[in-house]
């Protein structure tokens, strides 16, 4: 049995590093049975980087990587329109809302049905997959949909989440309810696990009368001294809502979240489970601007990782960098996770490895041009544009990072 500290190395960002760069090293003397890396095609990678950023963000004035571009789709700036109507009596009201709504669209950028888009009422901007999960999310956050206060709408309270009713789901989402009633119940199962996390961590999510998923981000600012710790952040979110993360490995009777193990690496018990956290860290790439806005920064934002994700796969499989093997016609359970397992490594450690390319070629430190800008003008761009061409190899991507249909994981739709 492994011990507590081994356990508890798993939702540490440097572990979710250290881990993903020990299997791209195998990767790349060949010694992965299902994907193969030739490190020698970065370069094209880099191109494709460069080009997709000066055309983006010519002026290389690049906002961090999050759900507030989601909320920006169309150049329509959604939460200044919101934020000045509210009105907010001061900065922890606004950074409660405002954390509220980041941890909440980036806990639904789940699973959606094929196909699907969102159209924003509003300014009739469509726009599909994981963004449009981002996008309904706010539009229902502005509706009020997960407030159980009616003369305060911005909010989302545990109560609501926890009774979350599949009819305004299916209207909020715009999915329909009995083509998609499958995936309408496992979001209602999904927002109801959140709720109830934030309900048996009290602790942690509630001040007064109030359960709200911002307050946490609160007690974290009144306890900072000019910056939050982007460890720290990560650390509290992990501690409490790893298990509404459902499907992935297991320690005993601790649910490790966003982590997989490989049946054919390892030896010893966790040695062979390899994290991601994706969402939780996602969650913490979209607070930074929370945070500033109530004049704080958020520190050692350098431990996040890069989404081990299908946009980023993308990139480096059409750049040549990435090849999946071919496999079996009906691979073994255990085969199609380890898989999934090394395309995820394998995609997180290679941006890192293309960051760092970008950054020499710019000839700029880390510090003036973060992962987190990196990934916001270049990296997901590049990776999104590739995925809308088409390409029978990458539209199997999806399936391949998430071939046990995890509910909670952005792809395999």
């Amino acid at each position: 049995m492994a011990n507590e500290s081994s356990v508890l190395a798993l939702f540490d960002p440097r572990e979710i590093r250290r881990r993903s760069h020990d299997l791209l090293d195998l990767a790349a003397d060949g010694k992965l049975k299902h994907v193969q890396v030739d490190l020698s095609r970065l370069g094209d990678a880099l191109l494709t980087l460069l080009e997709t950023t000066k055309a983006t963000y010519p002026d290389f004035h690049i906002p961090p990587y999050g759900v507030w571009r989601d909320f920006e789709a169309g150049g329509v700036d959604r939460w200044a329109a919101l934020a000045g109507a509210r009105s907010f009596e001061g900065a922890e009201h606004m950074l409660t809302a405002a954390a509220d709504l980041a941890i909440l669209a980036a806990y639904m950028k789940t699973m959606h049905p094929r196909g699907w888009s969102f159209e924003d009422p509003m300014t009739a901007t469509r726009v599909s997959g994981k963004h449009a999960s981002a996008l309904a999310a706010f539009h229902m956050f502005a509706a009020g949909s997960f407030s159980s206060e009616m003369t305060d709408p911005y909010r989302v309270d545990a109560e609501t989440l926890i009774r979350m009713d599949k009819d305004e789901l299916a209207s909020g989402l715009q999915w329909d309810f009995q083509d998609d009633t499958d995936l309408l119940e496992a979001m209602q199962k999904h927002l109801k696990r959140l709720g109830e996390a934030l309900a048996l961590r009290s602790d942690l999510f509630s001040e007064g009368y109030f359960t709200r998923p911002g307050l946490l981000m609160v007690q974290a600012a009144r306890e900072a001294e000019g910056a939050v710790s982007a460890q720290d952040l990560l650390d509290r979110l992990l501690e409490a809502l790893a298990p509404v993360w459902p499907g992935g490995a297991e320690s005993g009777d601790i649910a490790l979240g966003d982590s997989f193990a490989h049946s054919a690496l390892g030896g010893a018990e966790n040695s062979a489970v390899y994290p991601f956290h994706m969402a939780a860290q996602e969650m913490v790439y979209s607070l930074i601007e929370p945070y500033a806005w109530a004049g704080l920064e958020v520190a050692d934002l350098e431990l996040l990782t890069a989404p081990a994700d299908d946009t980023h796969a993308a990139l480096f499989v059409r750049s040549g960098v990435l090849t999946i093997k071919e496999g079996p016609q009906t691979p073994t359970e255990e085969s199609v996770r380890d898989r999934m397992v090394e395309i995820r490594c394998a995609t997180a450690a290679l941006t890192d490895r293309l960051a760092d390319l970008l950054r020499a070629e710019l000839e700029v430190p880390a510090g003036q041009l973060p992962l987190t800008c990196i990934l916001e003008g270049g990296t997901s761009r590049a990776g999104e544009r590739i995925l809308q061409q088409p390409d029978g190899e990458l539209e199997k991507l999806g399936r391949f990072l998430n071939p046990g249909g995890v509910f909670w994981l952005p792809f395999g739709a």
